[in-house]
């Protein structure tokens, strides 16, 4: 188990999860989600910069979530 804490806007959470959680994980958490208000079009930020769905989140990190901009494809 590690610790690690979720931003949204000026809310946050801190939160033991398994080790090999990743920011996919988090981003489909249904509690975190719930607890912080979410949505499904986000992008996670560690350290300022923007992580992957795969990347597995180290313990004690502070994971940043922003909501996505959305992008429309051709023209």
């Amino acid at each position: 188990m590690k610790k690690i804490t979720v931003e949204y806007g000026v809310d946050s959470i801190t939160k033991q999860v398994e080790n090999g959680f990743t920011i996919g994980d988090l981003q489909d958490c249904d509690s975190i989600k719930g607890a912080l208000g979410y949505g499904d079009n986000t992008k996670a930020l560690i350290n300022g910069i923007e992580q992957g769905r795969s990347t597995v989140i180290p313990d004690g990190a502070t994971v940043r979530l922003e909501t996505a901009a959305n992008t429309k494809a051709g023209k």
